[in-house]
């Protein structure tokens, strides 16, 4: 049973993301009809099929706006899919999955990246530690060459030769892609080398591990066979830097010992090494004939080293194209993901509620976990919420994005504030996802001589007294488990009284575990500190914003910072201020 799957992070698709292939023709696109839809604006309503005739797979694209690609080429008529093969329909790419597995196959690729250009089973083989190649870590591949008496000859001419030659200039010059440039290399091989029953090129992945990356056969063979290809002999190519030839491999001393020579009859081979700009080898180019085939003489050998040397450059050219294109979007994504987060953060401060509210909210890495809103609660009460989500990065982010949602869903629908966060709790400890979140709530209620306090885990707001400059820490003791831990816990709400003048500073601990060059804390009493010495809302905030960024200096942030400052401004007997009211008397206090 065949499929198209899914990938997630480089990693395979869950049963929910792969699409079985039906018989006969499976459609892709947007309208709902298709046998694949994708939801995607520039995906045509009919934008391609798959057809199973019962001899294979065949994508085709069905004349659609954007195009259908095959492994980075756009497609035009039909294509058959062989395993492993990559469709991309707009910005979606699906992996083909024949459903055969190949037998006694094991699993040689985990962490690495697949080999592509054959149906065959590839297996790297280690020879035995005795399988020591002469001449190695001499510096030099130089080695006597030996031939057979009845040795067949390269039969292409010097023409022919320079003709393939110029044909790999041509063929490389445009390509940017590594799943272009590797069969083209090979097929010219080919052209090349009459002689050669087999090409492969093998690659170190970004864990160091050897994986072969395309392989060429001349002629058919059995699908399920498994080529074993010696990673001794890869190795030593590259730690050489120089090519090996073997003119007769059966009869050579150096390969009595390996396996993979005698599993597959090898007469003859080469292996080059493929270099980057700075001669440091990244992979090897190998070419083998089998009995019956011809022999590669010792001319063969600088031959294909300058194939090699020309396709290590154009590789590594691609390599670093496609870092460069995965860079990219990493940057676009992570730029949308920040204008998302900043969606998700207010715009603007609460006013007519009689109290200054100031914000201050910086992430770590363009997006974070911290976490700040003003919800109207429906009643005229005003909930002012700190947050952080335990993490950096986009998954916290996306965390924090659930939070808000909930947060504002629950204190919607429960008047109660310490119900609504046990209801809180419980929805995102639903969500089993191991990640937590310390949680501060502040409600303010024009009404009211008191804000009302509810704490999850988080550090209680520091109080300033108008009358004294007297500082305090209410809800502390009172303080429940952070969110998302376990559901079914209790949470309790505190009331505090707030006069004229009075100054409520709420924080993540990006603010007070600021680290500068030294690792030195910025520490919570420098907060309370900087709050006691006076201002009003926009003051603090200022104040303790330039204190920790002077602590930082040229240090990287480590953790995301956010910072609200309350500011009572009107007494509860009094009717609220409206908005130009509010404005009106902000601007003559800050005067």
């Amino acid at each position: 049973m065949a499929f198209l799957a899914t990938e997630q992070d480089g990693e395979p698709s869950s049963d929910e993301s792969k699409f079985e292939l039906v018989s006969g023709e499976t459609t892709i696109g947007r309208h709902p009809d298709c046998g694949i839809v994708v939801d995607a604006g520039a995906v045509s309503r009919m934008h391609a099929k798959v057809i199973n005739d019962g001899s294979g797979h065949y994508l085709e694209d069905m004349s659609s706006r954007n195009g259908t690609f095959l492994n980075g080429q756009l497609i035009s008529g039909s294509a058959l899919l062989k395993e492993g093969d990559r469709i991309r329909i707009s910005d979606v790419e699906f992996v083909f999955d024949s459903g055969v597995e190949p037998e006694d196959v094991p699993d040689l690729f985990k962490g690495g990246e697949a080999c592509n250009g054959t149906k065959f089973g590839v297996m790297m083989y280690d020879e035995n530690e005795t399988a020591q190649l002469s001449g190695s870590g001499s510096g030099s591949a130089k080695v006597e060459y030996r031939s057979s008496a009845d040795g067949l000859k390269m039969s292409a001419t010097p023409e022919a030769k320079l003709e393939a030659l110029m044909q790999i200039n041509r063929n490389l010059g445009n390509v940017l892609a590594i799943e272009d440039v590797l069969p083209k290399v090979l097929e010219s091989l080919f052209d090349i080398f009459p002689s050669a029953d087999r090409g492969f090129v093998v690659m170190l992945t970004e864990s160091g591990d050897l994986v072969p990356r395309w392989v060429k056969t001349r002629g058919t063979h059995d699908e399920t066979e498994t080529l074993r290809i010696s990673r001794t002999i890869i190795r030593e190519v590259m730690s050489s830097g120089e090519a090996i030839l073997s003119i007769d491999a059966s009869d050579d001393e150096r390969f009595d010992s390996s396996q993979s020579i005698a599993d597959f009859s090898i007469r003859s081979m080469i292996c080059a090494p493929l270099k980057d700009a700075d001669g440091n080898a990244f992979g090897a180019l190998q070419i083998d004939s089998t009995q019956g085939g011809g022999q590669f003489m010792e001319e063969d050998t600088d031959l294909l080293s300058g194939v090699a040397a020309q396709a290590g450059i154009v590789i590594n050219n691609a390599r670093m194209h496609e870092a460069a294109l995965k860079q990219k979007e990493v940057q676009q994504d992570l730029k949308l993901a920040t204008e998302v987060q900043q969606a998700f953060l207010p715009d603007c401060e609460p006013v007519g509620t009689g109290y200054r509210v100031r914000s201050f909210y910086q992430a770590a890495n363009h997006i974070g976990g911290d976490y700040f809103d003003y919800i109207e609660m429906g009643d005229g009460r005003i909930g002012v919420v700190v947050a952080d989500v335990v993490g950096h990065g986009v998954a916290a982010a996306m965390f924090m994005a659930k939070l808000s949602a909930e947060t504002r869903f629950c204190l919607a629908r429960e008047p109660d504030v310490a119900q609504a966060i046990v209801q809180l709790n419980d929805r995102m400890s639903r969500l089993q996802v191991e990640r937590f979140i310390t949680f501060l709530l502040v409600v303010i209620d024009p009404a009211s001589e008191c804000v009302t306090i509810v704490n999850a885990g988080h550090m209680p707001p520091i109080i300033r007294a108008s009358k004294d400059s007297a500082i305090c820490e209410p809800g502390e003791e009172e303080s429940g488990l952070p969110i998302a831990i376990d559901s079914g816990m209790d949470y309790e709400a505190v009331e505090h009284p707030m006069n004229v003048g009075d100054i409520a500073v709420l924080y993540t601990d990006g603010i007070d575990e600021a680290m500068d060059a030294d690792d030195q804390l910025f520490g919570i009493e420098r907060v309370r500190q900087l709050t006691a010495e006076g201002g009003d809302a926009e003051v603090v905030k200022d104040r303790i914003v330039k204190e920790v960024r002077d602590h930082i200096g040229d240090a990287a942030p480590f953790d995301d910072m956010c910072l609200v400052v309350i500011e009572r401004m009107q007494p509860a007997n009094e009717k609220p201020a409206t908005s130009e009211q509010q404005e009106a008397a902000e601007g003559v206090t800050a005067g």
